[in-house]
Order: structure tokens, then sequence, then C-alpha cells
């Protein structure tokens, strides 16, 4: 879709794939669930994505981050009486598609999202439970 200038829906693709790897890679963490194992929401979400130590780091752990600490910023929500933000989002690309949102930059940062996440989760092998 990309290659063929369709941004808005390729950005809408992606958001839902990586949103999808994203709950599927907390449901299959039970570290990053509530104590009932349920989805925390987000916000609470956001803050179990695990930090790097740089003083003391493995290669593993940069990489998880790499991978990883974007979804903090990548999971902020908005509320209506702030305006949508220009940066690629999670909550606007789902609640509020138009064009602050959906960017030709947008699309590809949520591609590029997705795919990385995907490449991580089949090259390290993690769990991931997905719920349809």
């Amino acid at each position: 879709m990309i290659e063929r200038g369709m941004f808005s829906g390729a950005q809408a693709l992606a958001a839902n794939v990586w949103d999808t790897l994203v709950r599927g890679l907390a449901f299959a963490t039970p570290a990053w669930l509530t104590d009932k194992g349920w989805w925390p929401g987000y916000a609470k979400f956001s803050q179990s994505v695990p930090t790097v130590d740089t003083d003391d780091a493995t290669i593993g752990q940069f990489r998880r981050a790499a991978v990883l600490l974007p979804f903090a910023k990548t999971l902020e929500e908005f509320r209506r009486q702030h305006p949508v933000p220009e940066a690629f989002n999670r909550h606007a690309t789902a609640h509020a598609a138009g064009a602050v949102q959906y960017t030709a930059a947008n699309a590809v940062i949520a591609l590029m999202l997705a795919v990385s996440v995907l490449r991580e989760i089949d090259d390290q092998d993690y769990s991931v439970q997905l719920h349809a």
C-alpha cells in the first residue's frame, strides 16, 4: 500500500497488526498483566516495558530496547480537549483518523514498528498469545 501511495490504509493496517502483536506479547508475559491476568490498559502496559541500564546492558537487552522502547510514546493516549498528535500514535490512528495523524511519515513508522516487533518475536522465539 505504501508503494502505491495509500498511506492512510497502510498506517491503519500496520497499527492494527502492531497492536495485536503488543497485546499478544502482553498476554504471554504474566508480569505485564494485572494480578488477575487481565489487560492493564495501554498506560499501565507502557510502564511495564523493560528498560535498559546502559552501564551494564547486554546486546540482547539493547536489541529488545530498540524494539520495545517506542511502545511508551506510541501508546500515549490523548483526550478530545487536546489536539490530535502529529507523531504516530496508536490511539489517534484508531480514534482520530484524519490528515493530522494519517501521514506518509506515520505510515512508514507504523509499518516499521509492526515489522520490527514481528521480526523480534520470530527471531527471539518470544511467546505470543493471540486471542481472536
